[in-house]
Protein backbone atom coordinates (compact mmCIF):
# COMPACT_ATOMS: atom_id res chain seq x y z
CA UNK A 1 0.00 0.00 0.00
CA UNK A 2 2.53 2.73 0.54
CA UNK A 3 4.54 1.41 -2.19
CA UNK A 4 1.68 2.55 -4.29
CA UNK A 5 1.03 5.55 -2.36
CA UNK A 6 4.41 6.53 -2.87
CA UNK A 7 4.14 6.02 -6.75
CA UNK A 8 0.94 7.72 -6.57
CA UNK A 9 2.65 11.14 -5.39
CA UNK A 10 5.08 10.99 -7.64
CA UNK A 11 2.59 10.73 -10.30
CA UNK A 12 0.67 12.97 -8.86
CA UNK A 13 3.35 15.72 -8.56
CA UNK A 14 4.78 15.03 -12.59
CA UNK A 15 0.75 15.58 -13.70
CA UNK A 16 0.71 19.04 -11.71
CA UNK A 17 3.86 19.90 -13.27
CA UNK A 18 2.28 18.99 -16.80
CA UNK A 19 -0.61 20.46 -16.34
CA UNK A 20 1.28 23.70 -14.71
CA UNK A 21 3.46 24.04 -17.84
CA UNK A 22 0.57 23.76 -19.61
CA UNK A 23 -1.60 26.35 -18.18
CA UNK A 24 1.98 28.58 -18.45
CA UNK A 25 1.87 27.58 -22.60
CA UNK A 26 -1.89 28.15 -23.06
CA UNK A 27 -1.55 31.67 -21.01
CA UNK A 28 0.88 32.56 -23.65
CA UNK A 29 -0.32 31.67 -26.65
CA UNK A 30 -3.71 33.22 -25.56
CA UNK A 31 -2.42 36.57 -25.39
CA UNK A 32 -0.72 36.92 -28.62
CA UNK A 33 -2.12 40.46 -29.36
CA UNK A 34 1.16 42.51 -30.39
CA UNK A 35 1.73 45.57 -28.12
CA UNK A 36 2.00 48.07 -30.30
CA UNK A 37 -1.19 47.12 -33.01
CA UNK A 38 -3.57 46.68 -29.78
CA UNK A 39 -2.48 50.30 -28.37
CA UNK A 40 -3.06 51.61 -32.21
CA UNK A 41 -6.77 50.13 -31.52
CA UNK A 42 -7.03 51.58 -28.10
CA UNK A 43 -5.75 54.84 -29.94
CA UNK A 44 -8.71 54.56 -32.41
CA UNK A 45 -11.21 53.18 -29.82
CA UNK A 46 -10.47 56.68 -27.89
CA UNK A 47 -10.55 59.22 -31.00
CA UNK A 48 -14.35 57.58 -31.18
CA UNK A 49 -15.01 58.38 -27.37
CA UNK A 50 -15.12 54.71 -26.70
CA UNK A 51 -18.88 54.21 -29.27
CA UNK A 52 -20.70 51.25 -27.89
CA UNK A 53 -19.19 49.16 -31.15
CA UNK A 54 -16.16 49.16 -29.25
CA UNK A 55 -17.49 47.70 -25.85
CA UNK A 56 -15.25 44.58 -26.13
CA UNK A 57 -11.97 46.83 -26.68
CA UNK A 58 -11.16 45.90 -23.14
CA UNK A 59 -7.21 46.72 -22.77
CA UNK A 60 -7.25 44.16 -20.30
CA UNK A 61 -8.25 41.11 -22.79
CA UNK A 62 -6.09 40.30 -25.64
CA UNK A 63 -7.24 41.99 -28.99
CA UNK A 64 -7.06 38.63 -31.07
CA UNK A 65 -8.91 36.89 -28.83
CA UNK A 66 -11.82 38.52 -27.05
CA UNK A 67 -12.43 42.31 -29.30
CA UNK A 68 -15.27 41.56 -31.49
CA UNK A 69 -14.90 43.01 -35.27
CA UNK A 70 -10.77 41.99 -35.12
CA UNK A 71 -8.62 38.90 -36.44
CA UNK A 72 -4.83 38.80 -35.85
CA UNK A 73 -2.39 36.51 -37.88
CA UNK A 74 -0.40 33.79 -35.91
CA UNK A 75 2.11 36.28 -34.99
CA UNK A 76 -0.36 38.67 -33.15
CA UNK A 77 -0.34 41.07 -36.10
CA UNK A 78 -3.91 42.54 -36.35
CA UNK A 79 -5.17 41.62 -40.16
CA UNK A 80 -8.28 42.69 -40.05
CA UNK A 81 -10.26 45.78 -38.58
CA UNK A 82 -14.23 45.68 -39.12
CA UNK A 83 -16.52 47.82 -37.11
CA UNK A 84 -19.84 48.94 -38.86
CA UNK A 85 -23.59 49.82 -37.78
CA UNK A 86 -23.48 52.76 -35.23
CA UNK A 87 -24.67 56.39 -34.75
CA UNK A 88 -22.27 56.92 -32.08
CA UNK A 89 -19.17 56.86 -34.25
CA UNK A 90 -18.54 60.28 -34.95
CA UNK A 91 -15.54 61.87 -36.80
CA UNK A 92 -13.34 61.16 -39.83
CA UNK A 93 -11.44 57.84 -40.54
CA UNK A 94 -8.76 57.15 -38.73
CA UNK A 95 -5.18 57.80 -40.05
CA UNK A 96 -3.75 56.15 -37.03
CA UNK A 97 -4.52 52.93 -39.08
CA UNK A 98 -1.21 53.23 -40.90
CA UNK A 99 0.17 51.61 -38.43
CA UNK A 100 -1.54 48.40 -38.58
CA UNK A 101 0.87 47.31 -41.11
CA UNK A 102 -0.33 43.77 -41.64
CA UNK A 103 -4.46 44.78 -42.54
CA UNK A 104 -6.09 42.86 -44.91
CA UNK A 105 -9.83 44.30 -44.02
CA UNK A 106 -10.65 47.59 -43.18
CA UNK A 107 -14.55 47.98 -43.00
CA UNK A 108 -14.99 51.22 -41.39
CA UNK A 109 -19.11 51.25 -42.77
CA UNK A 110 -22.91 52.27 -41.59
CA UNK A 111 -21.86 55.01 -40.00
CA UNK A 112 -23.66 58.15 -40.81
CA UNK A 113 -21.59 60.11 -38.56
CA UNK A 114 -18.41 59.74 -40.26
CA UNK A 115 -17.66 62.69 -42.42
CA UNK A 116 -14.71 63.69 -44.34
CA UNK A 117 -12.24 62.07 -47.20
CA UNK A 118 -10.64 59.11 -47.56
CA UNK A 119 -7.41 59.63 -45.69
CA UNK A 120 -4.09 59.38 -48.14
CA UNK A 121 -2.12 57.54 -45.17
CA UNK A 122 -5.23 54.14 -46.56
CA UNK A 123 -2.46 53.68 -49.47
CA UNK A 124 -0.03 52.59 -47.42
CA UNK A 125 -1.76 49.93 -46.65
CA UNK A 126 -0.48 47.58 -49.20
CA UNK A 127 -1.83 44.18 -48.10
CA UNK A 128 -5.66 45.63 -47.71
CA UNK A 129 -7.33 43.16 -49.95
CA UNK A 130 -11.10 44.73 -48.77
CA UNK A 131 -12.01 47.69 -48.23
CA UNK A 132 -15.09 49.02 -47.06
CA UNK A 133 -16.48 52.50 -46.27
CA UNK A 134 -20.03 51.86 -47.33
CA UNK A 135 -23.04 53.87 -45.82
CA UNK A 136 -20.92 56.68 -44.09
CA UNK A 137 -21.23 60.21 -45.08
CA UNK A 138 -17.88 60.89 -46.83
CA UNK A 139 -17.36 63.95 -49.11
CA UNK A 140 -15.02 64.77 -51.95
CA UNK A 141 -13.38 63.33 -54.50
CA UNK A 142 -12.66 58.91 -54.68
CA UNK A 143 -8.79 59.81 -54.50
CA UNK A 144 -6.62 58.65 -57.03
CA UNK A 145 -4.26 56.77 -55.06
CA UNK A 146 -6.65 54.12 -54.23
CA UNK A 147 -5.20 52.60 -57.61
CA UNK A 148 -1.66 52.07 -55.65
CA UNK A 149 -3.46 49.22 -53.35
CA UNK A 150 -3.03 46.51 -56.06
CA UNK A 151 -3.89 43.46 -53.64
CA UNK A 152 -7.43 45.12 -53.46
CA UNK A 153 -10.08 42.44 -54.64
CA UNK A 154 -13.27 44.10 -53.03
CA UNK A 155 -13.46 47.64 -52.77
CA UNK A 156 -17.20 49.07 -51.25
CA UNK A 157 -17.61 53.25 -51.03
CA UNK A 158 -21.39 53.11 -52.20
CA UNK A 159 -23.98 55.17 -49.94
CA UNK A 160 -21.97 58.31 -49.36
CA UNK A 161 -21.54 61.70 -50.84
CA UNK A 162 -18.21 61.84 -53.52
CA UNK A 163 -18.65 63.91 -56.26
CA UNK A 164 -16.51 64.64 -59.41
CA UNK A 165 -15.08 61.53 -61.76
CA UNK A 166 -13.93 58.21 -61.23
CA UNK A 167 -10.13 58.15 -60.96
CA UNK A 168 -8.68 55.90 -64.13
CA UNK A 169 -6.13 54.76 -61.72
CA UNK A 170 -8.84 52.19 -60.95
CA UNK A 171 -7.92 50.10 -63.76
CA UNK A 172 -4.41 49.36 -62.17
CA UNK A 173 -6.48 46.98 -59.52
CA UNK A 174 -5.77 43.84 -61.43
CA UNK A 175 -7.06 41.95 -58.61
CA UNK A 176 -10.21 43.62 -58.16
CA UNK A 177 -13.55 41.34 -58.22
CA UNK A 178 -16.07 43.38 -57.15
CA UNK A 179 -16.20 47.47 -57.16
CA UNK A 180 -19.56 49.50 -55.78
CA UNK A 181 -19.44 53.22 -56.19
CA UNK A 182 -23.37 53.65 -56.58
CA UNK A 183 -25.43 55.93 -54.40
CA UNK A 184 -23.13 58.50 -54.90
CA UNK A 185 -22.57 62.30 -56.79
CA UNK A 186 -20.08 61.16 -59.11
CA UNK A 187 -19.87 62.58 -62.63
CA UNK A 188 -18.20 62.25 -66.42
CA UNK A 189 -17.55 59.34 -68.01
CA UNK A 190 -16.65 55.70 -66.90
CA UNK A 191 -13.34 55.29 -67.19
CA UNK A 192 -12.22 52.88 -70.20
CA UNK A 193 -9.75 51.70 -67.76
CA UNK A 194 -11.96 49.84 -65.89
CA UNK A 195 -12.23 47.58 -68.71
CA UNK A 196 -8.44 46.23 -68.22
CA UNK A 197 -9.77 44.61 -64.70
CA UNK A 198 -9.94 41.24 -65.81
CA UNK A 199 -10.57 39.35 -62.61
CA UNK A 200 -13.73 41.88 -62.11
CA UNK A 201 -16.84 39.98 -61.77
CA UNK A 202 -19.33 43.15 -60.20
CA UNK A 203 -18.70 46.52 -61.15
CA UNK A 204 -21.71 48.60 -59.47
CA UNK A 205 -22.23 52.40 -60.68
CA UNK A 206 -25.84 52.84 -60.02
CA UNK A 207 -27.61 56.27 -58.70
CA UNK A 208 -24.93 59.00 -59.82
CA UNK A 209 -24.31 61.29 -62.38
CA UNK A 210 -22.24 59.77 -64.78
CA UNK A 211 -22.82 60.88 -68.46
CA UNK A 212 -21.00 60.48 -72.28
CA UNK A 213 -21.54 56.85 -73.97
CA UNK A 214 -21.11 53.72 -71.84
CA UNK A 215 -17.44 52.62 -72.69
CA UNK A 216 -17.18 49.72 -75.13
CA UNK A 217 -14.11 48.06 -73.12
CA UNK A 218 -16.41 46.99 -70.60
CA UNK A 219 -17.05 44.16 -73.37
CA UNK A 220 -13.60 42.85 -72.16
CA UNK A 221 -14.39 41.78 -68.54
CA UNK A 222 -14.90 38.19 -68.87
CA UNK A 223 -15.69 37.54 -65.28
CA UNK A 224 -18.50 40.28 -65.23
CA UNK A 225 -21.70 39.13 -63.72
CA UNK A 226 -23.40 42.30 -62.11
CA UNK A 227 -23.30 45.76 -64.44
CA UNK A 228 -25.84 48.05 -63.02
CA UNK A 229 -25.20 51.22 -63.90
CA UNK A 230 -28.90 52.41 -63.40
CA UNK A 231 -30.36 55.93 -62.50
CA UNK A 232 -27.26 57.96 -63.98
CA UNK A 233 -26.98 60.21 -67.17
CA UNK A 234 -25.51 58.42 -70.05
CA UNK A 235 -26.05 58.48 -73.47
CA UNK A 236 -25.25 57.02 -76.95
CA UNK A 237 -26.51 53.59 -77.49
CA UNK A 238 -25.19 50.06 -75.69
CA UNK A 239 -21.76 49.63 -77.22
CA UNK A 240 -21.49 47.07 -80.50
CA UNK A 241 -18.96 45.05 -78.28
CA UNK A 242 -21.62 44.02 -75.90
CA UNK A 243 -22.04 41.36 -77.89
CA UNK A 244 -19.18 39.77 -77.04
CA UNK A 245 -20.73 39.00 -73.35
CA UNK A 246 -19.92 35.26 -72.99
CA UNK A 247 -21.15 35.00 -69.43
CA UNK A 248 -24.38 33.50 -68.49
CA UNK A 249 -24.87 34.48 -65.43
CA UNK A 250 -24.88 38.35 -66.83
CA UNK A 251 -27.04 40.56 -65.11
CA UNK A 252 -27.58 44.14 -66.82
CA UNK A 253 -29.24 47.25 -65.42
CA UNK A 254 -29.04 50.46 -68.28
CA UNK A 255 -32.41 51.62 -66.91
CA UNK A 256 -33.49 55.71 -66.01
CA UNK A 257 -30.11 56.88 -68.15
CA UNK A 258 -30.57 59.08 -71.34
CA UNK A 259 -29.43 56.02 -73.90
CA UNK A 260 -30.74 56.28 -77.21
CA UNK A 261 -30.96 55.18 -80.59
CA UNK A 262 -31.43 51.14 -82.03
CA UNK A 263 -29.67 48.54 -80.20
CA UNK A 264 -27.26 47.29 -81.91
CA UNK A 265 -27.85 43.56 -83.59
CA UNK A 266 -24.14 42.38 -82.46
CA UNK A 267 -26.22 42.50 -78.92
CA UNK A 268 -28.53 39.67 -79.66
CA UNK A 269 -25.54 37.00 -79.64
CA UNK A 270 -24.52 37.97 -75.72
CA UNK A 271 -25.52 35.71 -73.39
CA UNK A 272 -27.33 37.47 -70.37
CA UNK A 273 -29.46 36.23 -67.40
CA UNK A 274 -31.56 39.81 -66.74
CA UNK A 275 -31.75 42.68 -69.06
CA UNK A 276 -33.34 45.78 -67.64
CA UNK A 277 -33.53 48.63 -70.03
CA UNK A 278 -36.79 51.07 -69.43
CA UNK A 279 -36.66 54.63 -69.09
CA UNK A 280 -34.72 55.91 -71.70
CA UNK A 281 -34.73 56.53 -75.54
CA UNK A 282 -34.08 53.57 -77.25
CA UNK A 283 -35.89 52.93 -80.51
CA UNK A 284 -36.14 50.51 -83.40
CA UNK A 285 -36.07 46.98 -83.34
CA UNK A 286 -35.41 44.84 -80.01
CA UNK A 287 -36.83 41.43 -81.45
CA UNK A 288 -33.42 39.79 -81.82
CA UNK A 289 -32.84 40.24 -77.83
CA UNK A 290 -35.57 37.73 -77.09
CA UNK A 291 -35.30 33.82 -79.08
CA UNK A 292 -35.37 30.21 -77.83
CA UNK A 293 -32.03 29.46 -77.54
CA UNK A 294 -31.59 32.33 -74.98
CA UNK A 295 -32.00 29.82 -72.33
CA UNK A 296 -30.43 31.18 -69.25
CA UNK A 297 -32.47 35.06 -70.09
CA UNK A 298 -35.10 34.87 -66.92
CA UNK A 299 -35.95 38.99 -66.91
CA UNK A 300 -36.44 41.39 -69.48
CA UNK A 301 -37.62 44.93 -69.28
CA UNK A 302 -38.00 47.09 -72.34
CA UNK A 303 -40.72 49.03 -70.78
CA UNK A 304 -40.40 53.11 -71.40
CA UNK A 305 -38.53 53.52 -74.74
CA UNK A 306 -40.26 53.80 -78.25
CA UNK A 307 -39.10 50.55 -79.82
CA UNK A 308 -41.27 49.50 -82.48
CA UNK A 309 -41.12 46.12 -83.86
CA UNK A 310 -43.43 43.29 -84.38
CA UNK A 311 -44.29 41.17 -81.66
CA UNK A 312 -46.51 38.30 -83.38
CA UNK A 313 -43.70 35.99 -84.09
CA UNK A 314 -40.83 36.51 -81.34
CA UNK A 315 -39.74 33.50 -80.09
CA UNK A 316 -39.85 33.92 -76.42
CA UNK A 317 -37.42 32.69 -74.56
CA UNK A 318 -38.46 29.14 -72.36
CA UNK A 319 -37.23 30.58 -68.79
CA UNK A 320 -38.76 33.80 -69.14
CA UNK A 321 -40.07 34.68 -65.48
CA UNK A 322 -40.01 38.62 -65.74
CA UNK A 323 -41.56 40.52 -69.45
CA UNK A 324 -42.44 44.02 -69.33
CA UNK A 325 -42.73 45.79 -72.81
CA UNK A 326 -45.05 48.98 -71.43
CA UNK A 327 -45.39 51.91 -72.89
CA UNK A 328 -43.56 51.33 -76.72
CA UNK A 329 -44.88 51.14 -79.82
CA UNK A 330 -45.13 47.34 -80.18
CA UNK A 331 -47.26 46.27 -82.17
CA UNK A 332 -48.74 42.87 -83.61
CA UNK A 333 -50.70 39.71 -81.72
CA UNK A 334 -49.08 37.75 -78.25
CA UNK A 335 -47.07 35.07 -79.34
CA UNK A 336 -49.12 31.82 -78.03
CA UNK A 337 -46.32 30.93 -76.34
CA UNK A 338 -46.46 33.53 -73.53
CA UNK A 339 -49.65 31.39 -72.01
CA UNK A 340 -46.68 28.69 -71.69
CA UNK A 341 -43.94 30.71 -69.36
CA UNK A 342 -43.08 30.09 -66.05
CA UNK A 343 -43.99 34.14 -65.68
CA UNK A 344 -44.04 35.96 -61.99
CA UNK A 345 -43.89 39.40 -63.50
CA UNK A 346 -45.81 40.76 -66.63
CA UNK A 347 -47.12 44.19 -68.24
CA UNK A 348 -47.44 44.50 -71.89
CA UNK A 349 -49.49 47.56 -71.57
CA UNK A 350 -49.53 50.88 -73.56
CA UNK A 351 -48.31 49.32 -76.96
CA UNK A 352 -50.33 48.79 -80.41
CA UNK A 353 -51.21 44.78 -79.66
CA UNK A 354 -54.21 43.67 -80.85
CA UNK A 355 -56.15 40.10 -80.69
CA UNK A 356 -56.80 37.30 -78.91
CA UNK A 357 -54.71 36.99 -75.18
CA UNK A 358 -53.25 33.51 -75.15
CA UNK A 359 -54.62 31.27 -72.95
CA UNK A 360 -52.71 30.22 -70.16
CA UNK A 361 -52.94 29.57 -66.19
CA UNK A 362 -50.70 32.22 -65.52
CA UNK A 363 -51.82 34.72 -67.61
CA UNK A 364 -54.60 34.80 -65.50
CA UNK A 365 -52.96 36.00 -62.52
CA UNK A 366 -52.08 39.11 -63.70
CA UNK A 367 -54.51 42.22 -63.60
CA UNK A 368 -56.35 43.46 -66.18
CA UNK A 369 -53.83 46.62 -66.41
CA UNK A 370 -51.05 45.07 -67.11
CA UNK A 371 -52.78 44.44 -70.59
CA UNK A 372 -54.51 47.85 -71.19
CA UNK A 373 -54.09 50.52 -73.34
CA UNK A 374 -53.09 48.73 -76.45
CA UNK A 375 -55.28 48.74 -79.73
CA UNK A 376 -57.60 45.65 -79.42
CA UNK A 377 -56.61 43.14 -77.19
CA UNK A 378 -59.01 40.85 -75.97
CA UNK A 379 -59.89 37.75 -73.83
CA UNK A 380 -58.72 37.33 -70.03
CA UNK A 381 -58.32 38.85 -68.46
CA UNK A 382 -59.72 41.20 -70.40
CA UNK A 383 -62.83 41.11 -71.75
CA UNK A 384 -63.92 38.55 -74.33
CA UNK A 385 -63.14 39.47 -77.84
CA UNK A 386 -66.01 40.32 -80.33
Amino acid sequence: MEITYKNTSALSLIFTFILFISSLNLSFSTTICNTNDKNVLLGIKSQFNNASVFTTWDPITDCCKNWSGIECNSNGRVTMLAVSDTNDVIGEIPTSVVNLPFLQFFTFAVFPGVSGTIPPAIAKLTNLVHLDFSLDSLTGPIPDFLGQLKNLDVIDLSGNRFTGQIPASLGRLTKLRSANLGSNQLSGPIPASLGMIKSLEQLYIYINNLSDPIPASLAQLPKLNELPLFQNQLTGSIPESFGSFKNPALNIDLSSNNLSGPIPSSFGKAKITALVLSKNKFSGDASFLFGKDKTVLTTMDLSNNIFKFGFSNVDLSPGLKNLDISHNMIFGSLPEKLGQLPLQRLDVSFNQLCGQIPTGRRLKQFSPTKFSNNTCLCGLPLPACT
